[in-house]
């Protein structure tokens, strides 16, 4: 009798066991539409990275790691997803620990307000859960806080069983590729108009935050005490109401309340500069705006020296390298901020071709003699403002610079300057200011034309604002 038992049990826990493993082979085969953003981030090599960034698409826009490192020397990478929920930040993090130690963690705090509900849908859970492995991506799948969706997203067999006779069901090929972006997503701007943030005081909003995030909020923190890495939210810079700028304080007297540090670029608008129309839509910074945001970050997490141990990688340079060639065309495109574009030449690598006819009749003070040299440019404008000057710079270095106008080649390409003309390759520009700039990319394949009558101090700080002045 008690064989007949223990055969009658065995053989249901085999039964169990096959049913088991058949489940957990079978569900990763039937996982139709996985990303394969997850797997790009884990291909980079392990512990190389400095600073994580958690969130929605509000991180995604508002975030460049080339800029980031351009400030400051550090590794980052944008582990973010449309609408991300807290709790799925929470898991993020948990994913990105298995290869990774940051110092620093960035988490965007968007979905804690309630403006979340404009993309509140159940897809931005799978979103998510799709990016991550093992026992994190059961939990985050079981996160999902529609009930009748996450054990569909978490065991995929159930979503996608009757997709098994599709032809390409079976082609699940890991990439060992990696995100060329790092995570971080670019738009361009389209309404070059400044429009300001209206800047609010706290109302009375009554504030109700939901039991979820604040668990999750409280998971984050928890877990990255336990890992030694600073914990600093951040909110970009949008367009808000009353309502929701209530909801961002409730968040700060929390962190404050905690010990958390954060950053409000909301707040800090005018303090970097960021204007709607130009850096961002009403919902996502453009390439301009994250420039002006990630540098902020870059230099508060530097000055506060909260890394401490990083190691450069060469898989990682490669990738920046990429990144800020596409970044520093981005940030001349259509740029007429001189002050900017100088400030860029000092940081990015790119050439820039100058012509300058020498007059008593200069507005180029201090600054914009100091501005101009760090750029790489051999010559004193303001001692020697009476002397012509003509050179090609390239990554703030000389490459050829005379008192005479002069005919030579780079990598290549024919370059030709005179008091009236300047020829780059088969482009060709006239009509020169008496002080001409000519950005470009290394490769000329992008230029951005500055033409700068200093006799009428157009562009300068002391004169004409070059957005209203016209080109």
């Amino acid at each position: 009798m008690i064989k007949n038992i223990f055969k009658i049990l065995f053989k249901v826990i085999l039964v169990m066991l096959i049913l088991v493993g058949s489940w957990v082979v079978l569900t990763p085969i039937f996982r139709y539409d996985e990303s394969n953003e997850g797997n790009q981030f884990r291909n980079l090599p392990n512990d190389i990275l400095d600073i994580i960034v958690l969130g929605s698409s509000h991180a995604q826009y508002s975030i460049n790691p080339a800029v980031i490192y351009t400030e400051s020397g550090y590794y980052s990478y944008v582990l973010g997803s449309g609408c991300q929920p807290m709790s799925m930040s929470y898991h993020f993090l948990q994913e990105a620990l298995k290869t990774q130690s940051p110092e620093v963690v960035l988490l965007d705090v968007f979905t804690m307000m309630p403006s979340r509900s404009v993309c509140y849908a159940d897809g931005m859970y799978y979103n998510a859960i799709q990016q991550m492995t093992g026992k994190n991506r059961i939990e985050a799948g079981l996160a999902t806080e529609n009930d009748e969706k996450k054990y569909e997203y978490t065991f995929d067999l159930l979503m996608n069983h009757s997709k098994w006779k599709q032809d390409d069901f079976l082609q699940k090929e890991e990439s060992d590729e990696y995100n060329a972006m790092l995570g971080y997503v670019a738009q361009q701007p389209t309404d070059l108009q400044f429009r300001h943030l209206v800047p609010f005081e706290r109302g009375n909003t009554e504030i109700n935050f939901r039991e979820n995030d604040l668990e999750a909020f409280n998971n984050i923190i928890d877990l990255c005490r336990e890992n030694n890495i600073k914990l600093i939210l951040f909110k970009a810079a949008i367009d808000i109401d009353q309502e929701n700028y209530d909801y961002l304080q409730a968040i700060w007297d929390i962190a404050d309340q905690k010990g958390i540090e954060h950053v409000d670029f909301l707040a800090l608008a005018e303090e970097i500069g960021f204007t709607l129309g130009m850096d961002g839509d009403t919902w996502h910074n453009n390439t301009w705006g994250a420039q002006k945001t990630s540098k902020y970050l870059a230099n508060y997490i530097k000055e506060h020296n909260y890394i401490t141990k990083h190691v450069d990688n060469n898989t990682y340079n490669g990738l920046l390298h990429d990144l800020s060639d596409m970044t520093v065309e981005a940030l001349f495109d259509r740029n007429i901020d001189i002050y900017q574009l100088l400030d860029y030449a000092t940081k990015y690598d790119l050439t820039m071709v100058i012509k300058y006819t020498g007059s008593n009749g200069t507005s180029i003070g201090d600054y914009e003699n100091q501005l101009l040299q760090s750029t790489g440019i051999d010559f004193d404008f303001i001692n020697n403002r009476n002397q012509n000057y003509y050179a090609i710079i390239s990554n703030r270095e000389v490459i050829q610079s005379s008192n005479e106008p002069f005919v030579t080649s780079v990598n290549g390409t024919n370059i030709e300057i005179s008091p009236v003309k300047i020829t780059v390759g088969n482009n060709t520009y006239e009509n020169l200011g008496e002080l001409e700039i000519i950005f470009c990319g290394n490769d000329f394949s992008w230029f951005n034309e500055m033409p700068i009558d200093y006799a009428t101090r157009f562009f300068w700080k002391n004169g004409c604002d070059g957005w209203n002045c016209g080109v």
